[in-house]
């Protein structure tokens, strides 16, 4: 296989950032969103799920407004289930990854990591940060991280967000200079997402040489 083109240059946005929510939480939340009976780490997914959606939220029968990072920092503090607090962590990464707080979304996305390294998402948007920073080695290992432990397809938000992790791991292959993998990655991505154009455009870059 040969490289037609020069290397592309990275374009990675904000919006490919991946949140874990709950399963069963299907609406998009409205703003601002109300808390009943103090249930925190819902209403921080919920947030997660669409930041721009979420402004303050409001307790029920009180003037208090707090932010939806705010709220997701009580779930993280009032959770003693491990599993639970790696979620949250993931979704206030996702809110600080929204607001351009990379720092503060890295240390969230390692911690949930930690807490619970099964957790596919929260490796996925390691990944995306280390991309974003031009730390391709450290990217792969995340997206390989993620990719081993997959995704259970439930819906198609899902199937497209493993189809990034490839595409966003061949940004990282191509920038060193690993175009075999790159190659590999892109078309992975494009067989996941076969309505996603982006894959498709990469592909037609290279040649492939029997």
């Amino acid at each position: 296989m040969t490289k037609m083109f020069s290397m592309r240059v990275l374009t990675l946005l904000c919006t490919m950032a991946t949140v874990l929510g709950s399963a069963t939480i299907h609406a998009q939340p409205a703003a601002p969103l109300t808390i009943i009976d103090g249930d925190y780490a819902e209403q921080c997914s919920m947030a997660a799920r669409n930041p721009q959606a979420a402004s303050g939220v409001m307790f029920t029968g009180s003037r208090v407004s707090i932010s939806p990072i705010q709220i997701c920092t009580l779930a993280i503090q009032q959770d003693g289930n491990s599993a639970n607090r790696a979620a949250s962590y993931n979704n206030r990464g996702v809110l600080h990854f929204a607001a351009a707080n990379f720092d503060d979304a890295m240390a969230d996305f390692t911690e949930a990591v930690h807490l619970q390294d099964t957790l596919t998402f929260a490796h996925i948007n390691r990944g995306n940060i280390f991309n974003l920073r031009e730390q391709w080695a450290q990217a792969i290992s995340a997206f390989d991280r993620a990719i081993e432990l997959g995704i259970q397809p439930s819906e198609a938000r899902e199937v497209r967000e493993l189809a990034r992790a490839h595409f966003n791991r061949g940004i990282a292959h191509e920038n060193l200079e690993q175009l075999r993998e790159a190659y590999l990655d892109y078309l992975r991505a494009s067989e996941l997402a076969p309505e996603w154009e982006e894959p498709v455009r990469e592909l037609e870059r290279f040649e492939v040489v029997r």
